[in-house]
């Protein structure tokens, strides 16, 4: 069973694996014992939710990149990555996030890494901000960029720009393998069912439209977004997922050490899981596959966040494929200090353990969030509104409107 602190334990590498189907069965049987509140179907009408699947389908083809985008990414991660090879020779520049795990859309941001080759020891973070400057200074002077800013100072030290050629914007940070691996588990939960690309592309394109997608402002990171998605249907009845982190079986890589990841203050994690997506596939639909169109799944996912999560004492957990409790994890108060975490909306990395995806929520700003939920239920159920009024781009009501945190008006 997956424990709420740790990665599950690889066990006895001598020892084949139970088959998937049993191991499945087990995750099942666990998801009932803990599954606070179960969640039935939503009784709508068939013809409203084939409609609404219809749209979803319409919008993430609509969304979706074409060939042209794939090459235009191309052609700029060569030309960055010729910059850093001036910067530090045998470096590479690797892609990490939506562009990866398939969910970016036209125009998305271009997120890269910059990692040592293979074999050399890790850059200390002195070195690592010493290159960000040195990386800046070069793409600047080859005027192929604009915006050039670096951050060497941040947690994890970042460079942004925007490609004059093409217009995209990309930013590239120093040794962030954890977020290597991160895209690689969203890359295997996004290829495993073609309903959750879908849902995970609507919801991160409604939570940006509707304003509640930017860290920096106090709500969930599009990534954060994803997790909760992807949670959500690890824990519907029967699951359309699994919890891929604690089976055994078809590991992504030979070695534990190949399969763990450092973070800049030292600390490891235990990045592996399950990538052998079609055999588990296979195993999933001899238990009874969940059969719940697109459209039904999005009420849903609405309706566990709207009306269903518990906030003040929930975790969601993709890494456990439950809800935790803020006891089992120890996030029941704000840390200390000024910037210590607020635990409020608590969703946790799926391999840094102690990172709170939803850190960023003050009292105000996860206010919002909720209200963003609830309308949205509300007009998905109320079979009234499509997609379109759904996804309508929020806007700030005239000044002087009561009732909202400062800087984000009041939604309409």
């Amino acid at each position: 069973h997956p424990s709420p602190h740790g990665p599950p334990p690889a066990g006895d590498p001598s020892v084949p694996p139970p088959p998937y189907r049993d191991q499945l069965a087990v995750q099942r049987e666990l998801l009932r014992q803990r599954r606070r509140r179960p969640s039935g179907r939503i009784a709508l009408p068939a013809a409203y939710l084939a409609s609404l699947t219809s749209s979803i389908e319409h919008m993430v083809l609509e969304l979706s990149p074409g060939a042209e985008d794939g090459a235009m990414r191309q052609g700029l991660l060569a030309r960055l990555q010729d910059y850093a090879s001036h910067v530090a020779g045998g470096s590479r520049l690797q892609v990490f996030g939506s562009c990866v795990s398939g969910l970016h859309s036209n125009g998305a941001d271009l997120d890269l890494t910059l990692v040592a080759e293979e074999g050399a020891p890790d850059i200390p973070m002195e070195a690592q901000r010493s290159m960000i400057r040195k990386l800046a200074d070069v793409i600047s002077k080859g005027k192929q960029m604009k915006s050039v800013s670096a951050r060497p100072n941040a947690r994890v030290p970042i460079v942004a720009l925007e490609d004059a050629a093409t217009g995209l914007s990309c930013d590239i940070c120093m040794c962030n393998t954890l977020a290597l691996f991160n895209s690689q588990l969203i890359k295997a939960y996004t290829s495993f069912d073609p309903r959750v690309r879908q849902l995970c592309f609507v919801v991160k394109h409604w939570a940006k439209r509707r304003c509640i997608a930017d860290p920096y402002r106090g709500s969930p990171s599009s990534y954060a977004w994803v997790l909760l998605v992807i949670n959500y249907l690890q824990m519907t009845s029967p699951p359309v997922l699994p919890v891929l982190q604690s089976l055994r079986g078809g590991a992504w890589a030979a070695s534990t050490s190949a399969m763990t990841a450092t973070t800049h203050d030292g600390r490891a994690f235990d990045c592996s899981f399950c990538a052998d997506v079609p055999a588990v596939r296979t195993a999933m639909e001899a238990l009874g596959p969940n059969t719940a169109s697109t459209g039904e799944l999005l009420c849903g996912f609405f309706q566990c966040y709207a009306r269903e999560f518990d906030y003040k004492g929930g975790v969601v957990s993709v890494r456990a494929g439950l809800h935790l409790s803020k006891h089992e994890k120890g996030w029941t108060t704000k840390e200390r200090g000024f910037r210590g975490d607020r635990h409020l909306f608590c969703i946790e990395d799926p391999f840094e353990l102690t990172h709170d995806l939803g850190r960023v929520c003050d009292p105000e700003t996860l206010a919002e969030v909720k209200q963003e939920l609830i309308r949205a239920f509300q007009l998905l159920t109320s079979q009234e509104q499509g997609l379109g009024e759904l996804c309508k781009p929020w806007r700030e009501a005239p000044k002087g409107t009561p009732g909202k945190a400062a800087g984000h008006g009041v939604k309409q």
